[in-house]
This record gives structure tokens, sequence and C-alpha cells, in this order.
């Protein structure tokens, strides 16, 4: 039995929280653009918790939080799931820190 052809897990790059319907819609839009810039990114639904305990049960190196205050706002709460440590970030700059510690 041969180990070189099985495929290392897939890491998921950035797990999306979105809080509420507008926020959904929100949500799936950057979901797309981070992906369209080659990144793994999963949407969650539901309530908070239930979305950190999905990113760590899929290994999520980030959670995204979208909220209806954060759309406001124009800044996303970024949470490094290794660390724990959250910061609130515009796109560009989540787009800049994901590239920075991702790569």
């Amino acid at each position: 039995m041969s180990v070189e052809n099985e495929q290392p897990p897939e890491t998921l790059d950035l797990l999306i929280a979105p809080l509420g319907e507008p926020a959904t819609r929100a949500a799936a839009v950057l979901a797309r653009d981070y992906r369209r810039a080659g990144l793994s990114v999963e949407l969650a639904e539901g309530r908070l918790k239930r979305a950190m305990e999905l990113a760590n049960k899929l290994g999520a190196r980030f959670a995204l939080i979208v909220g209806e205050d954060e759309m406001a706002a124009g800044r996303y709460a970024l949470k490094n799931m290794s660390t724990g440590e959250q910061e609130s970030l515009t796109r560009d700059e989540i787009a800049a820190r994901l590239a920075a510690n991702l790569n």
C-alpha cells in the first residue's frame, strides 16, 4: 500500500460567520471575493457559538464575524483561531492580513 498517493487534508483558510439575514448576503459577497483571491472559504449558518464550533471542527485558520454593526462601521471582526486573537479590520485590511498569515 503506497502512502505517496494520499492527499493531505485541505486547510480551511477562513470561515465566515454572518449574524442575521442582511449579514448573510454581505458574507456571501465576501466569501466570493476571498475565494477569487485564492482562499479556501466556508460560509457558516446559524448562531455565532455554533459557527465558532464549526470553525474549530473544520480546522479554520481564521473566522470572520459579519453582523449589522460590523457592516455599518465597515469593519469586521477577524479571529485567529489558533491564538484566539481578534481584531476589527476593514475588507482591505482583512485581505492583507490573510495574505500575510497564510503564505
